[in-house]
């Protein structure tokens, strides 16, 4: 055979290149026209770009400034077309609080999503497992640690720290009046309690400058990227394949967040040698320690498996209660008839500060009650979109016409529009206890608290809520009967969500909420 000439060979290319690029174009064709005319969710309303492509997403997610702003984008698309919007060509979004049931229901045994795993790296804890039915066997041995029997027992150990940063704060903060940042303060609080709940060694963070905490601190590290690793899950593949010097030289705050691994990895490698010596260190078994004497099959209990758990597990005990705390310490402070409201049932209750009651007893008290349910609601937990692949047909009902979702639909709703919705929260915008005083009732006749989503609802719903409820109670209980606080520099943009990275972020550049700090006289 001869061989080929240039020109033959630059033919050939040619042709190559033409028939790439023909198929390429009648590949997204077909792709187009079966999306828009043949796909199950094509009888959705919804923009046709979102239902072509899940781009608009990623846009908005990463590279529209400052990101996270997906959220805003398509609830204007439900202002437009109603309460079920196509958001992306696989995904059905539902902005109807009365449907939050539905989806997440006990008995609805959802699977999530499996490309989802990996975004924190933890992807066998039983908070990232997808199958319904390992999650399953990975939550039930965690439930029984954090049953409300369990925190209650251990509710004074969250007293008895809580009493710790309070005299912290007399001799840094009150004592020279310098200024006290409750991000920081509430961030250390709720790291060593949940430390202190489910590992062997604590860390004392409520001892650091500042109350500044390293895992808080790692928690944000962690949670800024979040959407490019969910849009782009090579990025977290590509990471894990190169040396820990190299990943903090390409990105800075990632060294944070191995540290914190690490020390959850070296945490659990203690928890293992101290059950294989049969020491206790601790009245109440540690969670792990626990998990690790349960009846859980040897392979979840590897080493790794047991860290992911930790990651989870502490890093939401720690992000989440924060943010509420610090939101809810933010609202009574720029609102002094409901402080007043609060600190006059405190008083009542508290002759004496430096005895505060029993957790049980704090929860009776119906002010501060509604106080925490009115800071659950505008701390969301997750503010984004919770999907579930859908295992039986769901149908959703509309005065005009009811849509089918086949099985194996993605769908999902989301905590920040379900707490501020105008027809269950009149003025939602507004921190009012007393919207939730005297049992109160929703439109529909149902337990306004049946609307308070904070902690999800059904067989995937946060685990570590009792645990939450301590913390708050005594938290807001203590600080509040001891201590008046005057804002300082803080407006409400330290505290009002902004941008989505899993958890609510506030505008960038606050500094969150500062306050100058006296002892109660």
């Amino acid at each position: 055979m001869l061989p080929l000439t240039s020109i033959q060979s630059a033919t050939y290319k040619h042709f190559g290149l033409i028939s790439g690029l023909v198929f390429l174009t009648l590949y997204v064709l077909y792709v187009s026209v079966y999306r828009l005319y043949f796909h199950p969710l094509r009888s959705i309303p919804g923009p046709r770009l979102a239902a072509l492509t899940q781009w608009v997403e990623t846009y908005h997610e990463c590279f529209k400034a400052p990101g996270g702003q997906f959220m805003w984008e398509y609830q204007k698309w439900h202002e437009k077309y109603g309460p079920i919007v196509r958001v992306s060509p696989n995904e059905v979004h539902i902005q109807d609080p009365t449907f939050y049931d539905t989806l997440y229901a006990q008995s609805r045994h959802s699977d999530k999503l499996k490309h989802l795993e990996h975004r924190f790296n933890n992807e066998t804890s039983s908070f990232a497992t997808a199958e319904h039915s390992l999650h399953r066997l990975r939550r039930g041995a965690l439930n029984p640690f954090f049953s409300k029997r369990k925190i209650t027992q251990y509710s004074p150990h969250v007293q008895s720290h809580m009493d710790r940063l309070c005299n912290r704060i007399n001799s840094d903060f009150v004592a020279n009046g310098t200024t006290l940042n409750l991000n920081n303060m509430w961030g250390a609080f709720t790291s060593d309690i949940v430390v202190g709940y489910c590992l062997e060694k604590p860390y004392d963070f409520i001892l650091n400058p500042n109350f500044r905490a390293q895992f808080s601190d790692a928690m944000v590290d962690l949670l800024d990227p979040v959407h490019f690793i969910t849009q782009f899950p090579w990025m977290i593949k590509s990471l894990k394949l190169l040396p820990d010097w190299l990943v903090v030289l390409l990105s800075p705050p990632m060294r944070s967040v191995m540290t914190f691994n690490k020390e959850m990895e070296t945490q659990i490698k203690h928890a293992k040698a101290l059950h294989a010596s049969g020491e206790k260190t601790m009245a109440i078994p540690s969670l792990f320690t626990a998990l690790l004497e349960s009846d859980l099959p040897p392979s979840e209990l590897s080493t790794k498996r047991l860290q992911h758990e930790a990651i989870s597990v502490i890093g939401a005990g720690i992000e989440t209660t924060m943010y509420t705390l610090s939101t809810c310490s933010y609202h009574l402070l720029a609102n002094p008839l409901t402080l007043a409201k609060l600190c006059t049932e405190l008083d009542g209750a508290i002759p004496d500060p430096n005895h505060i009651p029993h957790l049980d007893a704090l929860m009776q008290l119906p002010y501060l009650t509604n106080v925490v349910n009115e800071a659950l609601r505008f701390g969301y937990g997750t503010p984004q979109r919770i999907p579930r692949l859908s295992p039986t047909p769901i149908v959703y009902h509309t005065p005009e016409v009811d849509y089918q979702l086949p099985v194996g639909t993605i769908v999902s709703m989301d905590h920040y529009t379900a707490s501020h919705d105008p027809r269950i929260f009149p003025d939602p915008f507004a921190f009012v206890p007393e919207r939730w005083a005297h049992d109160a009732k929703a439109p529909d006749g149902k337990p306004l608290t049946k609307y308070l989503v904070a902690f999800g609802r059904g067989t995937r719903s946060c685990v570590g809520m009792q645990l939450a409820y301590a913390d708050l109670y005594i938290g807001i209980a203590s600080f509040f009967r001891r201590f008046e606080c005057a804002l300082f520099e803080t407006e409400r943009d330290a505290v009002d969500l902004y941008l989505d990275s899993f958890v609510p972020r506030a505008k960038p550049g606050t500094q969150g909420v500062r306050v100058i700090v006296q002892r109660k006289r």
